[in-house]
């Protein structure tokens, strides 16, 4: 176990104006200095478990196992909270050092200098909220379980096997506010997409999906979805997706 981490404020802006200097060290080499010097970092509280950040799958051909390491970051961020997960300089910190080896295989760097850039800032830094939601090489994975562990009805396993299925479906439920911040609302649509996925998997067509999210947003405006019951939206879901989709098989 170790504390975590965060890189002091210069530290952060320096690497992030640094990355063409050192695509060599992201493409072979590393950030080991980070480590050592307490003028690069400092600590708080909360402990995780690094042995396990370490130790994340590596792509194997077609697999990813973005839910494995989900499971296996979540645990071994259990004490992390969502304040803290918003900061940048952890997850900069992460990524340069205990998951740079992951970071590169998940991500692998483009030969392309010019490419190369835009895709070490993209994952392996995180300047706005949704970049470390969506693509830093590891706050991705604490966020999707963090959000898989809110869902009442799944365990954390199931949900991140539906939620991470596919990548429309995935954008479209949680950077839409009336879905993502209300926990029963959140629980009703991922109990339909859970229904979908081991049945003919209708609602991951990309405008079939969009569509249920609009007709629920707009629904959302007037009615207040968000003081019903996931048993209440459960059954307006029902209702949409037989009568104005069409869907009598998920």
């Amino acid at each position: 176990m170790m504390k975590s981490r965060f890189l002091r404020a210069r530290v952060l802006e320096e690497l992030r104006t640094e990355i063409e200097n050192n695509l060599e060290r992201y493409r072979k080499g590393d950030f080991d200095y980070l480590t050592k010097n307490l003028a690069y970092f400092f600590e708080a509280p909360i402990e995780f478990d690094d042995s396990k950040l370490g130790a994340l799958k590596k792509p194997a051909g077609e697999q990813d196992f973005d839910v494995e390491n989900a499971l296996t970051a979540g645990s071994a961020m259990s004490a992390l909270g969502a304040y803290q997960a918003g900061d940048e300089r952890l997850w900069v910190y992460i990524t340069h050092t205990l998951m740079l080896d992951y970071a590169r295989a998940r991500w692998p760097i483009p030969a392309d200098d010019a490419k190369a850039r835009a895709h070490i800032e993209n994952h392996f830094f995180g300047r706005s909220l949704r970049g470390r939601e969506r693509d830093n090489a590891a706050s991705r994975l604490w966020w999707f379980h963090h959000v898989a562990s809110r869902t009442d009805g799944l365990t954390p396993e199931k949900a991140l096997e539906v939620l991470l299925f596919q990548s429309d479906v995935r954008a479209n439920l949680l950077e839409r506010p009336t879905t993502a911040q209300s926990i029963p609302i959140f629980s009703a649509v991922m109990g339909k997409l859970a229904d979908s996925y081991v049945g003919k998997q209708n609602l991951f067509v990309r405008n079939t999906f969009r569509a249920l999210m609009i007709k629920l947003n707009g629904l959302g405006g007037h009615n207040l979805l968000d003081v019903k019951t996931k048993k209440m939206i459960e059954q307006y879901l029902d209702d949409f997706i037989a009568v104005d989709l069409g869907i009598k098989e998920l």
